[in-house]
């Protein structure tokens, strides 16, 4: 152990690092996409009403997908669900940059959904596999570092690139090169997977994986409290009377990144449980500090503290979920893990708009920390100890 300690196994090896890249790829072409969404449907002649349907149009396409994304890669392997992935992804962005009509816009919500799915549950397979055991949080922090970063960078190039003329092409062409070469890297990220679990007939443990539904039952509602600054920050900004909102993201997604440089390494060495509660614990402050913000420094306050509450729950729940799923399911295991998130994001920007139309939108922010309080009561009831060595 003491030797472990002073020469710990090497985290950064080549597959790593190519892993770590295509999480930022991928999810900054995601933020590019998902940013000036409204305004593509807008552009094309629709509605509000019509980008919210084709919103939960991509997140159907992703839950469903989720069904299949987790045998497939415990079946197939890692490196053939990423490549599929990738390559649906790219053909979901290559549809609008050539056919920018509104039944390719609906075309391309469910190549996006699938293809992200696919992409997401091998790759965060992939990264479990070729993480050391005794390092795998510190490893699952820097993966979802590349998530946080494009959340910083991603919405702004987007809008830079379509401009004041409306240039959706060029923002689109761009996905397509940055896709492109995250395919390049999941065809080189190759290694000695582990073998697939036979099964001659059809087995719900294909779909779900039973290890990971108490981490995944608690991420449910990490997620579904942060849909509701996903969603409605900018109107709740704008019904206070604050401008330039537009920072909140960019102030939050620093928060994370600042956050999960460290949360890794204390989470191997301290517990799951413990950083989970802490995370939830200074989310639901930062939602009780929207409510009372009433100038955009305040807010701006608010995005930070949330940004390192969100940064540190959810590599401590990917480590909790993925820990003790057997080497041969975890396909099967991100899958279910991440399914619950997609779950979280569909249902919780409705029923949030559901409680802003009753009670105004300080009772989202209110119920988001009544949510993460909850959570920690959760946490402590079903999420188990860390096991010792």
């Amino acid at each position: 152990m003491q030797k472990e300690q002073n020469n710990p196994p090497k985290l950064w090896t080549a597959n790593f690092t190519r892993l770590v890249i295509i999480t930022l790829l991928a999810f900054t072409v995601r933020q590019m996409a998902m940013s000036s969404f409204p305004m593509l449907v807008s552009w094309a002649g629709g509605t509000v009403a019509l980008s919210g349907a084709l919103t939960l149009l991509l997140t159907t396409a992703s839950i469903v997908m989720r069904l299949f994304s987790g045998p497939l890669t415990d079946k197939l392997g890692r490196h053939k669900v990423m490549m599929i992935g990738a390559v649906i992804y790219l053909l979901s962005m290559l549809l609008i940059a050539l056919w920018p009509a509104m039944g390719m816009i609906a075309a391309m919500q469910v190549f996006f959904g699938a293809g992200m799915a696919n992409l997401t549950t091998a790759s965060g397979a992939a990264v479990v596999d070729v993480s050391p055991p005794s390092r795998l949080g510190e490893g699952l922090g820097y993966y979802t570092l590349g998530n946080s970063i494009a959340m910083a960078i991603g919405p702004a190039l987007g809008l830079a690139l379509i401009g004041d003329n409306n240039n959706y092409r060029a923002m689109y062409l761009c996905a397509v090169v940055l896709l492109a070469l995250t395919g390049v890297l999941c065809w080189q990220v190759r290694y000695k997977a582990p073998a697939a679990a036979q099964h001659k007939k059809f087995d719900i443990r294909d779909v779900i994986e039973p290890a990971t539904i108490p981490a995944s039952l608690i991420q449910f509602f990490a997620v579904f409290s942060f849909t509701s600054v996903i969603s409605y920050i900018a109107s709740y900004a704008q019904q206070q009377g604050i401008g330039g909102i537009g920072s909140f993201f960019t102030v939050y997604a620093l928060g994370m990144i600042v956050v999960r440089l460290v949360v890794g390494k204390i989470v191997d060495r301290y517990s799951e449980k413990l950083i989970t509660v802490i995370a939830f614990l200074v989310m639901a402050g930062a939602f009780v500090g929207i409510v009372y913000a009433k100038e955009l420094s305040a807010l701006m306050v608010a995005a930070f503290v949330l940004g390192l509450g969100q940064g540190a729950v959810m590599p401590a729940l990917q480590k909790a979920a993925m820990k003790n799923v057997e080497p041969q399911r975890r396909g099967a295991g991100n899958a279910t893990y991440q399914l619950f998130a997609d779950i979280g994001t569909g249902f919780g920007a409705a029923v949030w708009g559901v409680l802003v139309e009753a009670a105004g939108y300080a009772s989202i922010y209110w119920g988001a920390a009544g949510l993460c309080l909850l959570s920690v009561l959760l946490t402590f009831l079903i999420l188990e100890r860390r096991k010792k060595a």
